[in-house]
């Protein structure tokens, strides 16, 4: 690109704001959880605490979890929660010759997954004390099977599209470590001061896919219908209610409701908060200021301006605080592009 290439700026008014949401992530700080146990006569396969990437991550946590479960005798399964891991794990165990039903207390739209940005990228996922441990590795694997997967699902079918995403900041951007471990999925360009159009003295930008999940759940819930998939929507509040169960295998991907449903106080949700914009179709790009906490990513149904990280907060509510404070920085953003 040349020299001082110029983007569309989005619209940031408070006028075009059309709705402020919260999502809870499902954070567990020594990462996700994808392990098998016997609770009496069932066999449950985790696959569970992906942080704020559990759409990104779905496909490689589940293909692991589907290996689990080759590996067992059972090939009736029954898959809790009807998120993006739920739907990927449910998909991914059809196509391995399994017969696989859903439990979920919530479908699309009403999933966490529906809540999430969804740019592909591995964020929120481990907590610092844990990055040398063997979670690493996994993270690894994950994200590299999940990156060639979804590349399958490019198109308007499925809602997911390639963008660019700038990383912008007062220091040259390098990868984040949770990037930097599969550094050839986040191929960097960097810009140096007047190179680029954000209003920070340094920019990079790098290739990556956006995953509409209003779009792409919807249709992948209809995947697992087609190939005669069976949906029960129920609350499942006890680890006693699951031996009612009728098929021997269960998949555990019910995010946030695995701590109570099987005593996991390691899980703690993360809220973040976003405030969405009336769409506007010019804007084919994103961008985070890391520093600030500010992410922009737009879709079919919205621009989406984030973010905020609240630990072990269970509140779904926006705090006008936080979406005044996300609105003025991003408008900082926009106006002071060139």
């Amino acid at each position: 690109e040349p020299d001082g290439f110029t983007l569309p700026r989005a619209d940031v008014a408070a006028d075009s704001i059309t709705r402020k949401a919260a999502g809870l992530r499902p954070y567990r700080a020594p990462g996700f959880r994808l392990e098998q146990e016997q609770l009496g006569e069932k066999t449950i396969i985790h696959n569970y605490g992906h942080g704020g990437c559990g759409v990104t991550l779905s496909w490689g946590t589940s293909a692991m979890a589907v290996e689990l479960a080759l590996a067992t005798p059972h090939r009736r399964a029954v898959v809790l929660g009807c998120g993006a891991v739920g739907l990927a794990s449910a998909r991914l165990l059809q196509d391995n010759g399994f017969e696989v039903s859903i439990v979920a207390r919530d479908l699309p739209p009403n999933t966490t997954s529906n809540v999430a940005a969804a740019l592909f990228g591995v964020t929120s996922v481990v907590g610092d004390d844990y990055r040398d441990d063997p979670i690493v590795a996994e993270l690894q694997r994950a994200a590299r099977f999940a990156h060639r997967y979804f590349q399958n699902f490019v198109g308007e079918r499925y809602g997911v599209h390639w963008l660019d995403f700038y990383l912008i900041g007062d220091q040259p951007q390098s990868q984040p470590w949770d990037f930097a471990i599969t550094p050839e999925l986040y191929p960097l360009t960097h810009y140096a001061p007047g190179e680029h159009p954000f209003p920070t003295p340094y920019a990079s930008s790098l290739p990556t896919m956006m995953i509409e999940t209003g779009v792409y759940l919807r249709q992948m819930l209809d995947d697992f219908l087609v190939r005669d998939g069976v949906v029960q929507v129920r609350s499942l509040d006890s680890a006693e209610e699951l031996a009612g169960l009728e098929e021997p295998l269960i998949v555990n991907c019910a995010g946030l409701g695995s701590r109570a449903l099987f005593g996991d106080d390691a899980l703690v949700p993360l809220k973040g908060q976003f405030s969405l914009l009336m769409p506007q179709p010019e804007i084919t790009y994103a961008y985070l200021d890391g520093a600030r906490d500010l992410c922009m990513f737009p879709r079919n149904d919205a621009i989406i301006l984030g973010g905020s990280h609240q630990e072990d907060t269970w509140s779904l509510e926006p705090d006008a605080q936080i979406a005044a404070e996300i609105l003025r920085g991003h408008q900082e953003i926009a106006n002071g592009m060139l």
